[in-house]
């Protein structure tokens, strides 16, 4: 497990991305991460890469914050590939790979890994449930609880599919 804050130590910027087409758990992930930071670092410019996302996830707190243009001209000093490997990223591949330190959070077993520090569970349902291990409880409230809970239900099948564990419930209902 990785200390969220401890690997953002000292950075000015920090940027976040996932997969193209971005479902629930990938917006999910990135917004409550999103969320977290930003309450966490008040003085660090964070920004969410992803192409558009459905207008379904707009309820999300912040998703109409989400730059879809990739256009940062800047080296980020922490930056965040959620729900996939670097490779799946598109136009967020070379921002992350421009980055100081690079850090990959997912729960795919095709992903061996592509960061400086990576956080990868193949065992975990979702990525949302990997950054909810990852956030104190202190820290949670309504709108990183619900965008964590929108990825959780959206790859487990609303804790139908194999691969819900006591652990997804646990986190489902806090």
């Amino acid at each position: 497990m990785i200390n969220l804050l401890q690997e953002c130590s000292g950075a000015k910027t920090i940027g976040i991305t996932g997969h193209v087409r971005p479902d629930g758990d990938c917006v999910g992930s990135c917004i409550a991460l999103y969320l977290y930071l930003k309450k966490s670092l008040p003085e660090t410019d964070i920004t969410v890469y992803l192409e558009d996302a459905a207008k379904s996830y707009y309820h999300m707190e912040s998703v109409k914050e989400i730059d879809c243009s990739y256009n940062a001209k800047e080296q980020y000093d922490v930056f965040f590939c959620l729900d996939c490997a670097w490779d799946r990223t598109g136009q967020g591949q070379t921002l992350y790979e421009r980055a100081s330190k690079k850090i990959n959070i997912d729960h795919h077993i095709t992903n061996i890994g592509c960061g400086d520090v990576n956080y990868i569970q193949p065992e975990i349902g979702s990525t949302a449930e990997l950054v909810y291990n990852l956030i104190p409880e202190e820290a949670m409230d309504n709108d990183i609880a619900k965008a964590l809970y929108i990825g959780i239900i959206h790859d487990t099948g609303v804790f139908q599919f194999s691969n819900t564990l006591p652990s997804t419930m646990i986190a489902g209902s806090k």
